[in-house]
């Protein structure tokens, strides 16, 4: 079985309703990376998504250029564009591997959930070293989420389940050891940072019909001819550790920032 890790037009649709931060959390996103690079400066996206992330860091003060390869994906960052971006954010279609771009033509480049899909991750971060400035900054955003609260253990057991009933569902790149290959470009200075924290109440249930209706961002890939069983087998696992699957329960959740400079 060969896993599809392009994002249909529903996923597309779903992206923000399912990775959406609240409005005061993305200011607070946009404003600290933009700290973290300068006011003004130059940020390339690599894999803009929905722009949830790039309109933020635009409406900071910085100059944002954002690409994905996926089409739908665009049309969406397009429809989402935000107040306090226009003239701070370009938009075209792109692949990572290949990236059209000057060489140290931008101050900073930001991935958030992108660089595991690779399928040449060192040439990728080839890519990153080649555009960065001199001095530029490497961005790496991830949503964490506590993974003791009922959203976090749900969503590591989905995956343990999708790699049992279907091994080539790991991406490319999983575990491939970035911050290796970034030293040995020239990326020896590593921060982190937490830009946002906030709490949201979700009960087992609701995560559960998130997995079963394919709004979890979990359960995209999943072929149709293993959902049934693999959710059945989640649902026991959910019943096996919580009494009353409609209680909501505390969830805290944070966006943390890999930072890497360096001399690239």
């Amino acid at each position: 079985m060969t896993a599809d890790f392009s994002f249909d037009d529903r996923v597309a649709r779903l992206y923000n309703r399912q990775r959406a931060h609240p409005p005061e959390v993305s200011r607070q996103i946009g404003e600290t990376i933009a700290q973290q690079v300068g006011p003004g400066k130059q940020v390339l996206e690599i894999g803009v998504g929905t722009g949830r992330i790039a309109y933020p860091i635009a409406a900071a003060g910085c100059k944002v250029t954002g690409f994905d390869i996926s089409m739908k994906m665009l049309n969406e960052t397009s429809l989402n564009r935000q107040s306090g971006t226009t003239g701070n954010i370009t938009l075209l279609r792109s692949d990572m591997h290949h990236m059209p771009f000057r060489d140290s033509g931008f101050d900073a480049v930001m991935a958030v959930h992108v660089l595991h899909l690779t399928k040449d991750p060192r040439r990728v971060l080839e890519e990153i070293a080649r555009v960065l400035a001199a001095n530029g900054v490497f961005v790496q955003g991830n949503d964490w989420i506590d993974p003791q609260s009922v959203v976090g253990l749900l969503r590591d057991h989905l995956r343990v389940l999708a790699i049992k009933h279907a091994p080539d569902l790991l991406p490319p790149s999983a575990g491939v050891p970035i911050q290796q290959t970034l030293e040995e470009l020239g990326g020896t200075e590593i921060t982190e940072h937490i830009a946002a924290e906030w709490t949201t109440y979700v009960s087992p249930e609701e995560r559960l019909l998130a997995v079963e209706k394919r709004i979890d961002a979990e359960s995209w890939i999943i072929p149709e001819h293993l959902f049934d069983t693999i959710l059945h087998e989640l649902r026991d696992y959910a019943t096996s550790l919580w009494s009353d699957l409609n209680e909501k329960q505390v969830v805290t959740r944070r966006f943390t920032l890999k930072v890497t400079r360096g001399s690239w």
